[in-house]
C-alpha cells in the first residue's frame, strides 16, 4: 500500500469519529440552550423584589441550578443548586429536581424551605440516581416582610448587604440525594427595607484569597460589602472570563427603596 494509500484510508477511517464528535457538541450546545430557555430571565421583578443572576458552566451543561416563582398564597420560592460534579449527569439531574420543586413540591400548602429540601432529598433517593446536591431554599413573604431559609449543605453561605454592611447567613445541612431521613433547620429573619441577598456556587470561591472555607466566606462577605451588594460588580470579580474547574454561579436578589 503506498503512503497516499495509507493516508486515505486514515482519513476514511477517522470519518465516522469526527461526525460523532460533531453530533455531539451539538448536543451539548442544545442542552445549554435549553437551560438557559428554562431558566427565568435574570432582572426578573416580583412583588417588588429584583432576581439577578449569572450562570457559567465549566463545560458546556452546567450542574448548579436556580428558579424562583410565586406560590399561591403570595409568598415567593426560591433556590440554587449545585449537584455534584458537571457536565450532562449533573445538568439533567439539576432539571430533575428543578421540575420536583417547581411542579409538586409548590403546589402543596403551607410549604417552608424545610419541607421543600426533605422533598427534594427523598425524590432522589427514591429515583436512585446515586448523585447528590448542596441546596439553598428561601421562602420570601412579601406581607410582612420576611425571609424563611434552609441549608441542605450548601457552600459559601448567602450574604445580607442591608445597606450599611454585609454579614453571612447561618445555617447548616446535609445534601440532598444522600441520606434517608436527612434533617434540615428552618432559619428566619425580618429584612430591611433595602437589602441584596447574595448567594453563590462554590466554583466562585477560587477568586477569593483564604486559606479555608471560612477566611473565604468572610472574603465573600467584604466583597458583597464593597459592591454594595450589586450583582454587576460582584460578577465582575467573581465570574472572570477564561477556563475553570467547575461551574460558577452569582444570584442576588434586591428590593431597592422605591420599589
Amino acid at each position: 500500500m503506498t503512503k497516499n494509500s495509507t493516508q486515505a484510508c486514515l482519513v476514511t477511517a477517522g470519518a465516522p469519529a469526527d461526525q460523532a464528535l460533531q453530533v455531539l457538541l451539538q448536543d451539548q450546545q442544545a442542552g445549554r440552550s435549553l437551560q438557559e430557555h428554562i431558566r427565568p430571565p435574570s432582572g426578573s421583578v416580583l412583588h417588588g423584589l429584583r432576581f439577578e443572576h449569572s450562570i457559567v458552566p465549566a463545560l458546556y451543561l452546567s450542574g448548579d441550578a436556580l428558579d424562583f416563582f410565586s406560590l399561591p398564597d403570595g409568598r415567593i420560592l426560591t433556590y440554587l443548586l449545585d449537584v455534584s460534579g458537571h457536565g450532562t449527569a449533573a445538568a439533567l439531574l439539576s432539571m430533575f429536581i428543578k421540575s420536583t420543586v417547581r411542579y409538586s413540591l409548590a403546589l402543596e400548602p403551607a410549604s417552608t424551605p424545610v419541607s421543600v429540601l426533605g422533598a427534594v432529598n427523598q425524590a432522589l433517593l427514591d429515583a436512585d440516581m446515586r448523585k447528590y446536591g448542596t441546596m439553598l431554599c428561601m421562602i420570601f413573604s412579601p406581607q410582612d416582610n420576611s425571609l424563611e431559609w434552609s441549608h441542605a449543605g450548601h457552600t459559601p453561605r448567602p450574604v445580607l448587604w442591608d445597606g450599611t454592611g454585609a454579614r453571612l447567613l447561618t445555617g447548616q445541612g446535609q445534601p440532598v440525594g444522600l441520606f434517608s431521613g436527612a434533617s434540615y433547620e428552618l432559619e428566619q429573619l425580618l429584612l430591611p427595607d433595602r437589602f441584596s441577598l447574595c448567594m453563590f456556587s462554590d466554583g466562585v470561591l477560587d477568586a477569593l484569597q483564604g486559606n479555608d472555607l471560612s477566611s473565604r466566606e468572610e472574603a465573600l462577605a467584604t466583597l458583597v460589602c464593597q459592591q454594595g451588594g450589586g450583582f454587576s460588580g460582584l460578577c465582575s470579580q467573581l465570574l472572570v472570563p477564561g477556563p475553570h474547574g467547575d461551574d460558577r454561579s452569582v444570584f442576588v436578589i434586591s428590593r431597592a427603596e422605591h420599589e
